[in-house]
């Protein structure tokens, strides 16, 4: 069998390459693209200590059912998805609503006397008490705080040398994409500012694409992990939940 002299050359090429896998990008982002440093669920629940109590009173005590309001960070209102995941949950959540955990245009915190310069944790500090403030004003009883974070990394495989044609470069699958989600809900108690229950998820997503296809892969991805991991964020709410209530009705008896 003859062969051409490129095509020779791109099948060696191609079976010394079988093996490898490349890095060819990655990227950290919160759960939310408009999650940032300083405002991201970290920074926002440091943001809580000042309204923590003192260590010696008791765990605030979540009495359910409870009026619900939910807020992600760095978005204006959660996925549907997930708040109708929680009211589909009456005995849990007597009424749940959305709200935004998105950055304002407020007037940023009064530094302290002396000092001209507004801290991260300032900032934070206002975010959270306006959140928690719309959240009391709406006669809710709790706040689900949410956030997390997404780690996305794109690999070549042993076919990228085939994207040397015009082809390949849109049918070849030389790119492995990958991602990787964990999201973090805080339980608060809008009357004393203290968590009454945390509960956390991840998930991964991934597929092939070629290189024509990565930039909407990589997208595709991150979604599918978003989606996922805040459908699994739910269930572990919802199953916490349960059994705080479960555990509520048998101290009553």
């Amino acid at each position: 069998m003859n062969c051409s002299p490129l095509y020779t050359t791109l099948r060696g090429a191609s079976a010394a390459a079988l093996s490898l896998a490349v890095l060819a990008g990655c990227d950290s982002t919160g759960l939310s693209p408009r999650e940032a440093a300083g405002r991201n669920f970290s920074s926002y629940m440091y943001a809580l200590q000042p309204h923590a109590g003192a260590p010696d009173e008791p765990p605030a005590r979540l009495v359910l059912p409870a009026k619900l309001a939910v807020a992600q960070v760095g978005e204006v209102t959660p996925p549907t998805a997930f708040l109708n995941k929680l009211r589909a949950r009456p005995n849990l959540f007597s009424r749940v609503e959305g709200i935004s955990g998105a950055v304002t245009v407020e007037p940023q915190p009064v530094a302290p006397a002396g000092d001209s310069t507004i801290t991260t944790e300032g900032r934070a500090r206002a975010e959270m008490d306006r959140i928690r403030a719309v959240a009391r004003e709406m006669g809710m009883d709790h706040l689900l705080l949410v956030g997390g974070t997404i780690d996305q990394a794109t690999k070549e495989n042993g076919l990228s040398l085939l994207d040397l044609t015009i082809v390949g470069a849109f049918v070849v699958p030389s790119k492995q994409v990958d991602a990787e989600a964990r999201a973090s809900g805080a339980l608060i108690d809008l009357a004393s500012g203290r968590v009454t229950l945390f509960a956390s998820a991840d998930a991964s997503r991934g597929r092939l694409a070629s290189s024509a296809t990565q930039s909407s892969g990589e997208m595709d991805v991150m979604r599918e992990a978003r989606d996922e991991v805040l459908a699994k964020l739910a269930t572990q709410v919802i199953a916490q939940c349960e059994q705080q209530s479960a555990a509520n009705a048998a101290g009553a008896i």
